[in-house]
């Protein structure tokens, strides 16, 4: 099966994989059980004209979240928003983006250990290509004069680990660290950028 292409009943069987993963881990969810939840007879092995191995679908999971993950990266490369729409966007987009994938979160925090390949894919092109993406545009805006930032590189960190963390207790223990709506967070998070990046209120920028 060529990448991102499925039939309806290959759809079935990687979003039951998915949702079975999460909820039950990788190694306990059976090849049957994902059959029956994707509609298949369970101990007819129809699973494997979709894909050839338990691990075929978790890899499959894992291509899927980098997809969507470049995606993402590449709208803020190819965008060149003012600072502080720019800060809106990068804030709304990353918790949107975890909120949608919280099955994987889960599913990347708990069960990719015992896959060091997979892991690393995860590493390099989802959290080190956001965190680098991030520095990168920091650079960019810091040449064009919009604002001064000592270290694009921790500032980066800053910015996009609050918002990882923020996402992330509420995927894996399924509420979040504390009782704060998204848009307090966001509006919290934005002030905070701004004031890091000398971005003042009334700055055209």
């Amino acid at each position: 099966m060529k990448s991102g292409i499925r039939t309806e009943a290959a759809e079935r069987v990687f979003q039951a994989a998915l949702r079975l993963f999460a909820e039950k881990g990788y190694e306990r969810t059976s090849i049957p059980e994902i059959q029956a939840a994707a509609g298949l007879s369970p101990n007819s092995g129809a699973l494997y004209k979709h894909f050839p191995s338990k691990k075929a679908l978790l890899e499959a999971i894992v291509e899927h979240y980098i997809a969507a993950a470049k995606s993402a990266q590449s709208h803020l490369a190819d965008h060149d928003l003012p600072p502080r729409e720019a800060l809106a966007w990068i804030g709304q987009r990353t918790l949107q983006m975890m909120a949608e994938r919280r099955s994987e979160l889960r599913i990347f925090w708990r069960d990719l250990e015992q896959f060091p390949e997979l892991q690393q894919r995860v590493r390099e092109s989802v959290m080190r290509a956001t965190y680098q993406g991030l520095a990168r545009w920091l650079e960019r805006q810091q040449a064009l004069g919009r604002f001064q930032v000592k270290d694009s590189r921790a500032s980066a960190a800053v910015l996009v680990g609050s918002l990882a963390m923020f996402r992330a207790f509420e995927a894996l223990w399924g509420e979040k660290a504390i009782d704060v709506a998204d848009e307090d967070f966001l509006s919290a998070w934005r002030e905070f950028a701004e004031s890091a990046l000398g971005l003042g209120r009334r700055d055209p920028c």
